[in-house]
């Protein structure tokens, strides 16, 4: 038999020889030698990829790059379990695997998340005012090594304890010699009152932080409601507002399920467009949501996939989780750049891009061999789904800077507002309760200073001035 169209040859992934594995894997599931040499076509009917799916009653096309999704998500965790077996390098035969740097498969399983959960949450003050202020302080650079100076120059890293001159001064020695952001995604800023990021970065915190985000993230009653009120803040794009909800999701602060929520980030996008071609192309410009609807159908299937191409996965932890939402939406990130190398016949026609920029070199070096879950993925709450399958309306506010003056108009008080990014020709009347709902400290902060007493809804149609 000719196999010249059988492109599942090209797959680097080596089932069979993988010595340094305590788990099994099927011989009857290899691909074959490798004997294609021209360029496969990703319509060729001889090919083994997995036959049309229906989500949402749209008919899907699965490339190549679908199956290589199950098999690499299998492997990569073979891998962490391997290195956390105390067993020696190398822990995988692929080429890819072994030269490329990739994320778990799991992202609670990557080294920043470890550090955010036994870190920046599990360490100081359990309010959640103090969880989410050093949740998002960390979020903003993304950096172990920017947190772990704070640390050493500030001490206890305290919401309480915050003076924006101390931060300031502190980033700007580090950022004389160097990075304060994580080179994994670029972080921007809000362009505001400094030329320097870093700066702006911290007027956004007390931004959040003046709006009482702690609090209405208590109050929430959905996950989607929390990323509609993070990403309707300036800056705060798709992407930004969605890892920094899943970063908090980690900690008591918020309780829903791992079920409910996904937001596909530009790289799940991509990556998605290469597993299923102009199939999901053509309809997302009708149906905007059909990519969350993919996600999901991938977390709800994924036993079947593993069972279908003979995989053993392992799970997370000792009851074995399977793969949750944001899981999958960052499996497939890591995917869209390992199909570069593993079927560099399928473009990146969106950005273009073929390489690999982050390299990995396999070390012998201690590995945490514990793996640290969450406490709050015990809350009672989290086993309730509450599903949403759409994108999130979200209506971008402006940021409030200060309050520049108060007035009674017909009875009611209402505050003249600077808000951050624009001059004082741009201040605005608002009503009281209105800003009082929307940033309390800022109004009592305010009311503190010219009444000496906190302010009061009920106050504010009372107060003559």
């Amino acid at each position: 038999m000719d196999n010249d169209g059988d492109y599942a040859t090209q797959l680097p992934i080596k089932q069979a020889r993988l010595s340094h594995s305590s788990r099994k894997f099927y011989r009857e599931y290899l691909p074959a030698p490798i004997r294609a040499r021209r360029k496969p076509s990703l319509s060729d009917p001889s090919s083994p990829q997995f036959k049309n799916i229906t989500v949402n009653g749209n008919v899907l096309t699965p490339t190549i790059v679908f199956d290589t999704f199950w098999r690499w998500c299998a492997e990569r965790k073979s891998i962490d379990d391997r290195r956390r077996a105390g067993k020696p390098a190398p822990w995988t035969e692929d080429p890819i695997m072994q030269t490329k740097f990739f994320c778990n498969t799991y992202r609670v399983l990557d080294k920043t998340s470890q550090f955010i959960i036994t870190k920046v949450i599990q360490e100081g003050s359990q309010k959640p005012v103090e969880i989410v202020f050093r949740v998002f302080l960390f979020n903003i650079f993304t950096k172990i090594e920017t947190w772990q100076w704070l640390e050493q120059k500030l001490g206890t890293i305290t919401w309480k304890d915050y003076n924006q001159e101390s931060y300031i001064k502190v980033l700007e020695e580090r950022a004389r010699a160097h990075t304060l952001y994580t080179g994994a995604f670029q972080s921007p800023g809000p362009k505001w009152d400094f030329p320097e990021t870093y700066k702006n970065h911290l007027l956004l915190l007390e931004c959040f932080m003046n709006n009482d985000l702690a609090g209405k993230l208590q109050k929430f009653k959905s996950m989607e409601e929390g990323y509609a009120f993070i990403a309707s803040f300036p800056s705060m794009g798709d992407f930004k507002s969605y890892q920094l909800l899943l970063n908090l999701s980690y900690s008591s602060v918020i309780n829903f399920s791992g079920k409910d929520f996904v937001i596909p980030g530009i790289g799940a996008v991509s990556g998605l467009g290469k597993m299923f071609g102009k199939s999901i192309e053509n309809v997302a410009k009708y149906d905007p949501n059909i990519r969350i609807a993919v996600i999901r159908y991938m977390m709800e299937t994924q036993q079947q996939h593993f069972h279908r191409l003979g995989l053993e996965f392992s799970g997370l932890g000792p009851n074995h989780l399977p793969m949750e939402l944001a899981d999958i939406e960052h499996a497939i990130c890591e995917v869209d750049k390992y199909a570069r190398k593993a079927h560099p016949w399928i473009a990146d026609k969106k950005n273009g891009r073929s390489e690999l920029r982050r390299k990995w070199t396999a070390s012998n070096d201690p590995y945490n061999a514990t793996l640290v879950l969450p406490d709050a993925w015990s809350h009672a709450r989290r086993t309730i789904t509450r599903r949403c399958n759409k994108i999130p309306v979200v209506q971008k506010r402006w940021a409030v800077e200060k309050i520049v003056a108060h007035r009674v108009n017909r009875g009611r008080t209402v505050f003249n507002v600077r808000w951050y990014g624009y001059a004082a020709k741009d201040d605005t009347w608002e009503p009281a309760a209105t800003l009082f709902e929307d940033t309390p400290e800022i109004v009592n902060a305010y009311w503190k200073k010219h009444f000496g007493k906190s302010y009061s809804l009920a106050r504010h149609n009372t107060v003559a001035v």
